[in-house]
């Protein structure tokens, strides 16, 4: 059983799916920092 190939596929597959994750993650938290600035906002006014 050759596991080299198996592991540079799941490597392969890890720096594709990581960057997605993040970035899906990151603009979650933008979406949630701007809804939380505007009630902010808007109770301040």
């Amino acid at each position: 059983m050759n596991t080299i190939p198996f592991l540079g596929q799941v490597l392969s597959s890890f720096f594709i799916i990581v960057p997605i994750v993040l970035g899906g993650l990151s603009i979650y938290a933008l979406i949630l920092l701007i809804k939380a600035l505007q009630i902010y906002i808007n109770k301040n006014s």
